[in-house]
């Protein structure tokens, strides 16, 4: 599956589930509604219904505290859909290990190496990948680190990086 397709799937799924937490909400603001309803049917707080009254008050409460749960989780789910489209944006691609990195870091790295005899290496660490450079005419080396993308799939298509010269790296653009 390409990566902007899958994206697009997994943007659609949490809106989804965005509609169905404010269907939630929708229907525990009526029960709020209903119990208050309920209390003021009660009549007036005194002795003889002080515990109707505070049954109630207690369900008003627990619901509510069941909407701030459920808004808490649709401000996730939107956090989730920006992290997903700005996914794409970063140009992301596989290692031969499998590992899923961030290109945007290893492009810039490359346009500063493109056009000379440089070799490219990486070492895979569990936070991220160090990747080794060698200009193969003078032996200068340098290397840099790129971060992990745990949250892509194995079963999207993504460009491969390979170890070589610069200019056979598939990710080069």
């Amino acid at each position: 599956m390409k990566l902007n397709v899958w994206i697009n799937e997994e943007v659609k799924r949490i809106e989804a589930d965005i509609t169905n937490l404010k269907i939630k909400i929708e229907e525990h603001q009526t029960e709020i509604k209903k119990a208050q309803q309920q209390k003021r049917e009660i009549g007036r707080k005194d002795d003889g219904n002080r515990e109707q009254h505070d049954k109630v008050d207690l369900k008003i409460n627990m619901v509510k505290a069941c909407i701030s749960v459920l808004k808490s989780k649709i401000s996730t789910r939107k956090s989730e859909i920006t992290d997903f489209k700005n996914l794409g944006k970063m140009k992301p691609v596989r290692l031969k290990t499998g590992a899923v990195v961030n290109s945007k870091i290893i492009d810039e790295m490359l346009k500063k190496l493109s056009g000379k005899s440089w070799t490219i290496e990486y070492t895979q660490y569990q936070d991220g990948l160090q990747i080794a450079y060698i200009n193969a005419r003078t032996g200068s080396k340098g290397s840099f680190k790129v971060y992990l993308m745990a949250v892509i799939s194995d079963s999207i298509d993504l460009p491969l990086f390979e170890k070589g010269d610069v200019k056979e790296c598939s990710i080069h653009s």
